[in-house]
């Protein structure tokens, strides 16, 4: 079994009111990320995972962490705010992994979009 650290990446721009998944996209977005999370530790106990949103203000809502209601909670505290900003939380969710506890795990970032990534420049990749 491979020991990881994941940062998931919650996409939470206006987009995400939108009710073509009931009942939004962002509820149907933290039950998928609550999923990936309980994976992710029950596949290995040493297992971390952090979860951050990426809509106006990147913030890192959970530090890397090894509990599961944690998790759960940070996810569901998520409020829908502006518009997405996929290559600053790309950096953030990296950066994060950079100075997690445990050097030997495997560094993986987990990014789920569903809105339009409209203001991307090839000089930002």
């Amino acid at each position: 079994m491979v020991q990881e650290s994941t940062m998931i990446c919650i996409d939470n721009s206006e987009y995400m009111r939108n009710g073509d998944f009931t009942p939004t996209r962002l509820q149907c977005e933290q039950e998928a990320a609550h999923l990936v999370a309980q994976c992710k530790l029950r596949s290995n106990p040493e297992n971390a995972v952090g979860v951050l949103s990426m809509a106006d203000d990147v913030k890192v809502l959970s530090t890397m962490t090894q509990e599961d209601r944690k998790i759960f909670c940070r996810l569901h505290e998520i409020n829908f705010e502006g518009t997405i900003k996929v290559i600053p939380a790309i950096k953030v969710a990296h950066l994060a992994l950079k100075h997690r506890q445990n050097r030997n795990h495997k560094m993986r970032i987990v990014l789920f979009l569903g809105s339009p990534l409209e203001s991307l420049e090839k000089a930002e990749f």
